[in-house]
């Protein structure tokens, strides 16, 4: 037996001693007298039972046997002869069926040769034919001069009556007409050695841009001794090194401006700010024109934003505008937007329509028939003059149109 755990022992409560008396070997002794009388109740011990098919049968037929499961089947006796299959032989041989009628004899097969009938073409052979088919003929040279000639006296016709047809609509001579023709030609050429002076043009402008001193300048720009003292007063320098050099992407172009070749010189500076310079034949040298340059004006716009100033000659990009008021009534007037060269100061500007100022501004800004757009602003030259009484002090009126462009001609 299982000692008990020393820790669990209690002193008060313990086992009794094992005495003499004690009947801890009989099991028998041990059993309720209630469930004495039951231990007959437990199945009998199991024996080792036929399991032969002789021995199944007759415990079926003594009605012993209950259900079963066992895995060997039973297997039929000599009783499952009907079971069986019956198997028939059937000999080898064949039964024909002849036929009622025989069949008919074979004829030989008899050849007759047929002779080939003449052919309608006049002995042309269709061997021939396929092998020329799809070859080039040549043709008679007879035929292929015959057919040059034939055109080339169709061509000399047709050159023989053409002056005869051109007749009505040749020119006539006017007389005391002007030789227009050349002076084209001459615009022309003047125009193509314009275009071919782009590298002395940039040569120009970097002497300009770099110089420090009035007396530099000078002899670079148009005019240059006779607005000296203009350059003197108004002139600074633009502080570009003198390693500076235009970038190769620097656009040349040339215009014509009243019967005069211009040139327009754009790029930027090292700070990214653009330029335009403008050139033109003085005396036969390429010059610089320092005021279309500089945008030049006898007052600034922040003079003529206030009122003040020379308004002789100012310089600017004007469009037109629809700002009206009492004082400028637009059956009257037309009103114009007049934008600083360097686009930070906007003053406005109105021409009578029945002046003639107004009457040569109003053509330049015509209206897109399809869009209803006017013109783009363009560059301008005006003089200006201060505006009736009650005015704005940034109303001008356009007292003349000096010229298109900044560069006067």
């Amino acid at each position: 037996f299982r000692l008990m755990n020393p820790a669990l022992l209690d002193p008060n409560n313990h086992v009794p001693e094992v005495s003499p008396d004690d009947g801890w070997g009989d099991a028998e002794g041990f059993i309720p007298e209630a469930t004495a009388g039951a231990a007959h109740v437990l199945p009998p011990r199991r024996s080792v039972v036929d399991r032969s098919p002789t021995a199944a049968v007759a415990a079926v037929e003594n009605g012993l046997t209950g259900l079963r499961i066992d895995s060997n089947l039973t297997r039929g006796g000599s009783t499952d002869s009907h079971l069986r299959l019956e198997v028939q032989e059937i000999n080898g041989t064949i039964v024909r069926l002849d036929p009622l009628a025989s069949a008919p004899p074979k004829v030989p097969r008899q050849i007759t040769f047929h002779e080939r009938p003449a052919s309608a073409s006049g002995g042309k052979k269709p061997a021939d034919e396929s092998l020329q088919w799809g070859l080039a003929r040549r043709r008679p040279t007879h035929w292929i001069l015959g057919a040059g000639a034939a055109v080339a006296i169709i061509v000399i016709l047709g050159m023989m009556v053409l002056p005869a047809i051109n007749a009505p609509n040749a020119p006539r001579a006017v007389p005391d007409a002007k030789p227009f023709v050349e002076e084209k030609i001459e615009g022309i050429e003047a125009m193509n050695l314009m275009l071919l002076k782009q590298p002395e043009a940039q040569r120009i402008f970097r002497s300009f841009a770099t110089a420090g001193e009035v007396d530099k300048i000078v002899p670079l720009v148009r005019d240059g001794h006779s607005l000296k003292p203009m350059l003197q007063a108004n002139w600074r320098p633009l502080e570009i090194p003198k390693t500076w050099e235009l970038a190769a992407d620097t656009k040349w172009s040339v215009s014509e401006l009243a019967g005069r070749p211009c040139g327009r010189l754009q790029g930027t500076f090292p700070d990214h700010s653009e330029f335009s310079g403008y050139f033109i034949n003085d005396g036969g040298q390429l010059r610089l024109d320092w005021k279309a340059t500089i945008g030049f004006g006898t007052a600034t716009f922040g003079q003529l934003e206030k009122n003040l100033g020379d308004p002789s000659e100012i310089r600017g990009k004007l469009s037109r505008a629809e700002y009206y008021n009492n004082i400028f009534p637009e059956a009257d007037y037309q009103s114009y937007r007049l934008v600083s060269p360097d686009r930070e100061i906007v003053i406005w500007c109105y021409a009578r329509r029945d002046e003639a100022a107004g009457q040569v501004t109003a053509p330049l800004f015509h209206q897109n028939e399809v869009g209803g757009e006017f013109q783009r602003p363009r560059k301008i030259t005006l003089r200006l003059a201060p505006g009736p009484t009650g005015a704005l002090p940034n109303q001008w009126l356009i007292g003349e149109l000096l010229h298109l462009d900044w560069i006067s001609p």
